[in-house]
């Protein structure tokens, strides 16, 4: 019909935030990266991608990244390089229009095919409210006692799969000044997993294999800090420094990570 503007396609559920930090030394290798693992693995579902460019000094670096995506369908966001990742995921999930957010650091790299229908689909479970790509039992307390002792049961910050309303109402008043406040954002005592939980909600972490864990499960999940890590999903720059150690050097990660509630004995001998 004549007099009628077209309508506009209705956009995919789910919102995939890819941040990449330009003050980063290694931005430009890990952008690489995360590109060559994006076009190498099927996200399983449709999506809509946007990068969030933050903390670029100049244009011509800032132009440089864009350029790396050009063969990419994306919208991109400009950041300013404050309120670290966690900030700039929180001024994503508000600034869109989206059921579902995910979000990755510069550091993400993508391991498996269907990587986003593996986490939505643990999210779609009865009482799930938060899933993510790792996680730990990790504590900052003997840094910062402010912080829960061991076992920390918490998802990692990288990588997680949430519903924008509930991201947004958690992190309403959510204010990250300094290092620690992000700390506290991942894993203190009102961490976004802890919030979760608190509304009765369950946390889950998704292996490679699609399955999603129940905290208990996390120390025979293969994944974060765990033997060859050959059920992770999502990898980052801490997975990939735990695959680079010794094996003494390993071991000593694996206790503060799990404690003695890791079953993979054969790992501490």
């Amino acid at each position: 019909m004549t007099g009628m503007a077209a309508s506009k396609p209705p956009q995919p559920r789910i919102a995939v935030a890819y941040l990449l930090r330009g003050a980063d030394n290694s931005w430009h290798a890990s952008c690489q990266r995360f590109i060559d693992s994006y076009l190498r693995h099927p996200a399983g579902t449709d999506h809509s991608l946007y990068v969030l460019f933050k903390g670029f000094p100049n244009q011509h670096m800032l132009d440089a990244a864009s350029d790396m995506f050009a063969s990419i369908a994306h919208q991109p966001l400009l950041l300013d390089d404050d309120s670290f990742d966690i900030g700039a995921y929180v001024e994503f999930a508000n600034g869109i229009d989206a059921e579902l957010i995910c979000a990755m650091n510069t550091a993400s790299e993508l391991l498996a095919a269907n990587w986003l229908a593996k986490l939505a689909a643990n999210l779609a479970l009865p009482g799930v409210g938060l899933v993510g790509a790792s996680a730990s039992y990790e504590s900052l307390n003997d840094w910062n006692a402010s912080f829960p002792k061991f076992p920390n049961v918490h998802l990692r910050s990288n990588a997680f799969m949430i519903r924008r309303e509930l991201f947004c109402r958690l992190t309403r008043s959510l204010l990250i000044r300094e290092k620690i406040d992000a700390f506290n954002f991942e894993s203190g005592n009102s961490s976004i997993s802890r919030q979760v939980q608190a509304l009765g909600q369950s946390i889950l972490l998704v292996g490679r294999n699609g399955r999603g864990y129940a905290p208990a499960f996390w120390p025979v999940s293969d994944t974060f800090r765990l033997g060859p890590q050959d059920n992770l999903l999502v990898g980052d720059n801490q997975t990939r420094n735990f695959s680079a150690l010794s094996w003494n050097e390993k071991r000593e990660f694996v206790l503060r990570t799990w404690g003695h509630f890791i079953r993979d004995f054969e790992m501490l001998k």
